[in-house]
């Protein structure tokens, strides 16, 4: 296994693991999200790469806390190529961003699922998570 950052050359592989979450977007709007999030030391967008080919991506945003003397780590993005979900990949990526959380003196890190992921809540619960008070979204809706 090879874990790498994120390239633009990577936005179709990318593209697919996202679709297989249920988002459905283009590769041209990926292209542009890592080029701006490219370099940038408070964003993170990770691949794991198995015999040469991209298996799996991770993505992670760190910010300060007002309240708190460690940054949030947050995981924004967990997918993994269906059928080969037993070959630790989603772990090894997972545990990327714990190393380096703890690098940065993270205190925590979160990761939204959604409530019918159970699956994927079963693994986060296998890498030490809990779930966490409430949160709440507003969408916003913006005229062009």
């Amino acid at each position: 296994m090879n874990i790498r950052t994120a390239n633009y050359k990577d936005a179709p592989a990318i593209r697919q693991l996202l679709e297989a979450l249920g988002y459905k977007t283009t590769i041209s709007l990926l292209i542009t999200q890592l080029e701006k999030l490219h370099g940038q030391k408070d964003h993170e967008i990770v691949v794991c790469e198995l015999d040469k080919e991209i298996r799996g991506f991770i993505s992670v945003h760190y910010l300060p806390q007002l309240g708190f003397d460690g940054e949030l780590a947050i995981i924004t993005y967990l997918s993994v190529e269906e059928g080969i979900n037993n070959m630790g990949i989603g772990k090894e990526l997972e545990q990327y961003v714990v190393i380096q959380a703890l690098k940065r003196k993270c205190d925590r890190i979160q990761v939204q699922c959604m409530d019918w992921r159970t699956r994927e809540h079963a693994f986060f619960e296998q890498q030490g998570y809990r779930e966490y008070p409430k949160y709440y979204t507003k969408r916003l809706v913006y005229a062009e």
